[in-house]
């Protein structure tokens, strides 16, 4: 409480310190704006004595003070050329006897600084005491050590004193405040009133105590201190701007005598807070005792150990383990529930689409409502069925477990799209596919298009979390639950076209309908004639060009027809190659020979398509090595040239420079890194790293600025490859140089 009343002391002192501050600061810059007024520059400076125009320009600077500065007490100004003070607010010719002093002394007054100072007026030929404020302002010539001219203004300190009585008035029991002026004697003092030895005792105090603060530079503090047998506590502040100090002083028995009867307050009032707990817990406990007892009697009778028979706990410990037991048993309940329940609604949705059951409409209801089927009896279906592509590799990349749970998530990531606007229900087949079956509402006969954008998402979806892709097969519509077996037989045939419109597809009924109708049987023979010319003139890039042409016309015929096609055209390559083969070609031959029995292997065209070409190209450019290094040497020449020259380019890649080059990327990226043994990307890393370092050694760009012009976006991943490369990063390689360049002048 001690610390507390202080600190409530050392806030009132800082009010009135803020009051003060705000005045000082306001004087002292109407001080200044005054030094240049016109009207009393005039006065100031001028050579011949008008006393008329005088009197008019002070009335002129006065009346335009005294609404809005109140507590202006005179206005005082020096005209040295005359050596005569002129006044505002006082007799107009009163000689100010500090300004004087300056002239006739070495004494120099301080510029905007108040002095509190006794100006003695003189009042029917008697001098009258008036104490001010005085702020003076004047400038003194570089070859003269006497001031030009000068202005005072003296301030009232009733506005200072005034606030200190109104804060004595409210705060009369906390004590009281008094101000010490620059010589440290009391100001506004009522000596009649006030106990004379009292305040000298304070004021001693004070000023002890501040020599002992003097080495901490304390402006305030507060401390006890006793007087004829009473202790105050007593807080001071200096002030700072007018160099006055305040005082506050206050019996620490107020203190004291508060927390008393605060103590004793709370001491009665926590009595009778107790009291009244005991009265009201036991009337309260015995009521919610009651129903506790009958229940726990209730329970424990029809159970195998009574509470009486427990050997610790209360009613509330006993009733507590029943509820853990309960919820124990409700919780593997309801678990065998959910179980037995999933388990029958697969079955039964494994058995409506895998067998041509034929049940009555209210046996289906029945069904559906005891197994939660989800699906309604009076709207159209269809399904949709997700075939996962590259199977073989999932089955080798996953554990049984891990494949399991994927088939979940395809099944939950697919639904959750497709229930945005149809209700279904997933079905695991254990197999390489699950099934959706979709309740199809009126009006949406065309509902393909729909539910192509939905599954296209889930499709985006599970690539990016499991990294697996999948097909989409979706049959037509049917009017009844009973035909789900066909729409199921039927979305599984369509996957065989996974073999021509590839991996991550979606095929429906409608789409399928061009190859079905198609009456060809095979491709053109046109093309194979220019695959065969291709082939003995051995230009791959004809041959590509034939090759693609060929799948683009087996990808329109019919699954059956477009297998047919694709063992055919396998045939004639190995036909053609093995009439006008040579010594060079064995290995070609020995793989295409054997490429058919991998061929059923192979999920799409594109992949055959890939593999045959692959192993044709492999072939060619070992035969044609020989010949075509020279060829080889210009082009990786050629691209290490352009790498050089353009490493600042962000867009610089291996696609960029094929495309500039007209050559296919793969065949580039081979070429290149046969040659140079580092990829084309490896290479322009390494050269934007070089190019980099050289940079730094020079010491004329920041590390982002360089990062800017070896053609890096990322400054991070510059960094990353910086320090892979040299094991340090750029900052600390452009340290080591510039230590390295300091050292070279101290050797030599």
């Amino acid at each position: 409480m001690i610390k507390k009343e202080s600190d409530n002391s050392k806030k009132i002192l800082l009010q009135v310190k803020y009051n003060t501050n705000i005045m000082n600061e306001t004087m002292s810059r109407l001080t200044q704006s005054l030094y240049i007024n016109n009207d009393i520059t005039s006065i100031m400076y001028s050579e011949q004595e008008n006393i008329v125009d005088v009197i008019t320009r002070l009335n002129n600077v006065v009346n335009s003070l005294t609404s809005s500065y109140p507590y202006i007490h005179s206005i005082s100004v020096y005209n040295r050329n005359l050596d005569q003070f002129y006044n505002a607010g006082s007799p107009i010719f009163f000689n100010d006897p500090q300004l004087l002093a300056l002239y006739n002394s070495d004494q120099v007054l301080p510029k905007l600084k108040p002095i509190f100072r006794d100006i003695q007026k003189v009042v029917n030929e008697s001098n009258r005491s008036e104490r001010v404020l005085s702020y003076f302002m004047y400038e003194t010539a570089m070859n003269s050590e006497k001031p030009d001219g000068a202005v005072v203004i003296n301030v009232k300190p009733e506005w200072l004193l005034g606030n200190i009585k109104q804060i004595n008035m409210v705060d009369q029991q906390q004590g009281n405040i008094y101000l010490l002026d620059q010589q440290g004697e009391y100001i506004d003092v009522d000596e009649n009133k006030e106990n004379t030895a009292k305040l000298q005792w304070l004021k001693d105090e004070v000023l002890h105590h501040t020599k002992k603060a003097a080495s901490s530079s304390e402006a305030e503090s507060s401390f006890k201190s006793k007087y004829m047998d009473t202790q105050y506590l007593i807080t001071y502040l200096y002030l700072d701007s007018i160099n006055m100090t305040l005082l506050k002083i206050q019996p620490t028995l107020e203190v004291y005598g508060y927390i008393q009867g605060f103590k004793t307050s709370i001491i009665f009032i926590t009595l009778i807070f107790l009291v009244m707990a005991i009265v009201v817990s036991v009337s309260i406990s015995r009521k919610i005792y009651s129903p506790i007892g009958n229940l726990v009697q209730t329970i424990s009778s029809g159970r195998l150990h009574k509470f009486e028979q427990r050997g610790k706990g209360d009613e509330i410990s006993y009733l507590d383990d029943v509820y853990k037991q309960s919820m124990e048993k409700l919780k593997l309940y309801d678990k065998q529930i959910y179980q037995y329940g999933d388990v029958m609604k697969h079955y039964w949705l494994n058995r409506i689409l895998t067998e041509n059951l034929k049940l009555e409409t209210a046996e289906l209801e029945s069904i559906f409502l005891e197994m939660k089927i989800s699906l309604p009896l009076d709207q159209s279906y269809a399904v949709l069925l997700l075939k996962i592509d590259n199977y073989k590799d999932f089955q080798r990349s996953f554990s049984s477990k891990d494949r399991e749970t994927i088939r979940y998530a395809m099944i939950n990531v697919s639904s959750e799209w497709i229930s945005r606007d149809y209700i279904n229900e997933g079905l695991d087949l254990k197999d390489d596919h699950v099934v959706l079956i979709l309740s199809i509402p009126k009006g949406h006969e065309h509902f393909e298009t729909h539910v192509t954008a939905l599954i296209q998402e889930a499709q985006q979806f599970v690539h990016q979390f499991y990294k697996i892709t999948f097909t989409a097969s979706i049959s037509s519509i049917s009017n009844s639950i009973d035909s789900l077996h066909t729409l199921y037989n039927k979305a599984l045939d369509q996957t065989v076209y996974r073999f021509i419109y590839g991996h991550h597809s979606i095929l429906d009924t409608e789409r399928l309908l061009l190859n079905e109708n198609n009456p060809k049987t095979g491709y053109a023979k046109n093309l194979e004639a220019q695959l065969q010319e291709a082939l003995r003139k051995r230009n791959l890039d004809d041959i590509e060009v034939a090759m693609r042409r060929l799948f683009d016309d087996i990808s329109q015929l019919n699954y059956y027809n477009a297998l047919a096609s694709t063992f055919r055209l396998l045939e004639t390559t190995k036909k053609t190659l093995e009439a006008s083969s040579d010594a060079a070609t064995p290995s070609l031959l020995i793989d295409l020979s054997s490429f058919s029995l991998q061929l059923m292997e192979k999920e799409t065209l594109n992949n055959i398509y890939e593999a045959i070409f692959g192993a044709i190209k492999e072939s060619l450019y070992t035969k044609t090595e020989g010949t075509t290094n020279k060829v080889n040497h210009y082009v990786v020449e050629t691209v290490a040239e352009y790498i050089a020259t353009n490493f600042q380019d962000p867009s610089l890649c291996l696609a960029s420079i094929a495309s500039i080059m007209k050559i296919s990327q793969r065949r580039l990226a081979n070429l290149f890194k046969e040659a140079m043994h580092v990829s084309i990307a490896d290479y322009i890393n390494e050269t934007r790293l070089a190019k980099a370092a050289e940079y730094l050694s020079e010491n004329e760009n920041s590390v982002r600025e360089i990062v800017e012009k070896v053609g890096v976006l990322n400054e991070t991943y510059f960094f990353s490859l910086f320090k892979k490369h040299f094991g340090i990063t750029p900052k600390e390689y452009a340290l080591k140089n510039n230590v390295k360049h300091l050292k070279i002048p101290k050797n030599e």
